[in-house]
């Protein structure tokens, strides 16, 4: 069934050409639909306003609270905000870090979203996440398309929010300390970050929550998703997962991240450009990258370090060495009182080896 699975899944990414059109066409298309749907009269965009409070309770909205379909109450829109808080402890204002998005993601299947967890289908289902172009600290990624999706791609768009420092710590190059281009790009795609995905399990499921959490690349989603996530579970779709995987540490993503940071580094006005080959593209297969949580790692560093003790621990124990058959009747005959101590003193005095003596034992 696996393999059936991954037979379809649409592994390329395409051509490169108008990437960049492609995904600002995809942008003003949803955001033509978001202000169509707001402007509605029979919108059912439950605003911000009116999870604060200002609810008029002639307007009936739904949800899916609790597991069923029903109309919102006050009491919902009480959990709401005590549902806004909670996400947003998570994080402080300034964006979010690769790491933390992976961390963070949904730990149990969402309802109506199949068994499996968005980390669950980044891990079977995207398989290739390549950065296609960079503008200063936006740097686009295409990703495959799963195999229930009716396009072929997806567009992720990351922003670094530390690259007006990474561009401060390059033109300080005459300093002692000074760092280059690669550490720089290894530097920085350790640190916060915002992004936004065309897809529509971003749209409905979680801009909303990137919005609050303030690490939102795109438009602004301030409608509560009462239906599909209420109680704001999980970060990030399966495309943004598998881009977060490589920008933490796939090699790929970190030369196209250096030569960037060498571009910048020879600007005169700390702006750089940089887009990736079709060539490259071309070459490059399935990603290699292991998607893992924190937690994961842990258990993975503790399971090495307990094989690494057991294995230390067994180099530690002395090799019990059996004697040979002949030293084992001496042995054995000294004990019984068959042989005297003096009579084996005499014997090997002699020169006698173990085997004659025990051949004598046995002839006696």
């Amino acid at each position: 069934m696996a393999n059936l699975l991954l037979g379809k899944i649409k592994a390329s990414i395409g051509r490169l050409k108008g990437h960049v059109s492609e995904a600002r066409a995809n942008a003003r298309e949803d955001l033509r639909e978001r202000q169509a749907a707001e402007k509605s009269p029979r919108s059912i965009i439950l605003t911000k306003n009116e999870v604060q409070g200002e609810w008029d309770a002639s307007r009936v909205l739904m949800t899916t609270m609790g597991g069923q379909v029903r109309p919102i109450t006050t009491s919902d829109l009480a959990q709401f905000r005590h549902n806004m808080k909670l996400a947003q402890r998570n994080f402080n204002g300034d964006g979010i870090t690769a790491r933390q998005v992976i961390d963070l993601a949904a730990s149990r299947p969402m309802p109506g979203t199949g068994p499996e967890t968005d980390l669950d289908r980044a891990k079977k289902q995207i398989t290739m996440a390549v950065p296609a172009s960079a503008m200063n600290g936006h740097i686009r990624f295409i990703t495959n398309a799963g195999p229930d999706s009716d396009v072929n791609r997806h567009h992720v768009l990351v922003r670094f929010n530390a690259f007006a420092e990474a561009a401060n710590r390059l033109m300080s190059s005459k300093a002692k300390d000074s760092k280059s281009p690669k550490q720089i790009a290894n530097w920085l795609r350790k640190q916060k970050l915002a992004f936004d995905c065309d897809c529509g399990r971003h749209r409905y499921w979680f801009r909303y929550i990137s919005t609050i959490g303030n690490f939102n690349a795109g438009r602004k989603e301030m409608g509560y998703p009462k239906i599909r996530n209420p109680n704001l579970k999980g970060v990030a779709c399966k495309h943004v997962l598998r881009v977060m995987a490589e920008v933490e540490s796939s090699g790929i993503v970190l030369n196209f991240l250096a030569k960037h940071m060498e571009k910048l580094h020879a600007s005169k006005d700390n702006t750089a450009k940089h887009n990736a080959r079709q060539a490259d593209i071309d070459k490059q297969k399935a990603s290699a990258t292991r998607i893992k949580t924190s937690d994961q790692r842990a258990a993975e560093r503790a399971r090495a370090k307990e094989k690494k003790a057991i294995h230390d621990a067994a180099k530690k124990v002395k090799r019990i060495v059996r004697k040979p058959v002949a030293t084992r009747k001496i042995e054995a005959a000294l004990a019984s009182g068959q042989l005297s101590a003096s009579d084996l003193a005499v014997l090997r005095k002699f020169n006698m080896t173990d085997k004659q003596i025990a051949a004598k034992l046995g002839g006696s």
